[in-house]
């Protein structure tokens, strides 16, 4: 299954009809113009469409898009604290875009490291891929890759002011409950994942 956030919205990607969502089983491309519609004036859960071949599912759905790639890092230190950053009034994880010639793990590595002004970092695995669409001169998707990593340092993060980041912290997991209330449905999603692999 595959969950992509419209303006805060969920359009779920899926091989079998979900529960408690509005479900369309697709068609043909139209199919995706009548799901965004809906979408856009829908107050529930969110919107899934289904086909039992997904991945024909979602590379139909990913070629209607300019495709973007970032990356970043749920990053905790040696007190399991989670590291996350206040950007343009909301919470945020620190992330940015894959530049050309690099791996998709450098860039995690390189966006923490400049959006919060620490090293020492590693990779510990994978953690999960985020996908929102957004508008930008064109109908953009956005894949974000999320790594876990380990800061080995002991280094206060910093903000990077310029990237319109005002505050950087290390937060414990009881903290996560606050931050929801003030930030993107993505992250949203990444916090209740690392709350519930505890």
């Amino acid at each position: 299954m595959y969950t992509v956030f419209v303006n805060e919205k969920a359009l779920l990607l899926s091989d079998v009809p979900l529960e408690g969502y509005k479900n369309i089983a697709f068609e043909n491309e139209s199919t995706f113009s009548v799901a965004l519609d809906m979408l856009a004036h829908d107050n529930g859960k969110g919107i899934c469409v289904f086909h039992f071949h997904l991945e024909k599912l979602w590379n139909d759905f990913a070629s209607r898009f300019k495709k973007i790639e970032a990356a970043g890092g749920l990053v905790t230190n040696s007190e399991k604290k989670l590291l996350v950053i206040h950007r343009l009034g909301k919470w945020d994880l620190p992330k940015g875009k894959v530049e050309k010639g690099e791996s998709i793990e450098e860039a995690a590595v390189r966006e923490v490291e400049e959006e919060c002004n620490i090293n020492s970092l590693h990779i510990i695995d994978f953690f999960q891929t985020t996908y929102h669409v957004y508008f930008e001169k064109e109908l953009v998707l956005k894949s974000t890759y999320w790594y876990r990593m380990q800061h080995e340092g002991n280094q206060t993060p910093k903000p990077q002011k310029e990237e319109g980041i005002d505050e950087v912290k290390w937060i414990s997991t009881s903290e996560i409950c606050e931050l929801k209330n003030n930030t993107y449905e993505n992250i949203k999603l990444l916090f209740y994942l690392y709350e519930n692999e505890k």
